[in-house]
């Protein structure tokens, strides 16, 4: 399971979880396979990403590359900021990635 962002969503790719609108509204079931209608669907209901069959966490990091340093900076202030959490619990694993993509972005 990986989820990806709509930028880098192509057709033909296979939904592992339902693709839902901000408001909750499922537009596409897990398990279908993505078309370009889909893609516009996705933009037009603010979609952002979807979890994508086949695909890991490590092959969208990989997919990104990120300049090495840039990436350790990154992981410097953020280690400072997530100083006081579980980091082993999965809603803090989220958002610490979602935070680190973030920072990458801005340095």
């Amino acid at each position: 399971m990986g989820v990806i962002n709509l930028e880098n969503l192509e057709s033909g790719m296979v939904l592992a979880a339902d693709a839902k609108a901000r408001n909750g509204r499922v537009l596409l079931t897990a398990g279908s396979a993505i078309t370009e209608k889909h893609l516009h669907i996705f933009k037009a209901w603010g979609v952002t990403e979807a979890d994508i069959q086949g695909v890991t966490r490590q092959d969208v990091a990989a997919a990104a590359q990120v300049d090495p340093r840039i990436l350790q900076r990154a992981q410097a202030v953020l280690k400072e900021r997530f100083r006081h959490v579980d980091a082993g619990h999965p809603f803090m694993e989220e958002l610490h990635r979602l935070c680190l993509l973030r920072a990458v972005k801005k340095l």
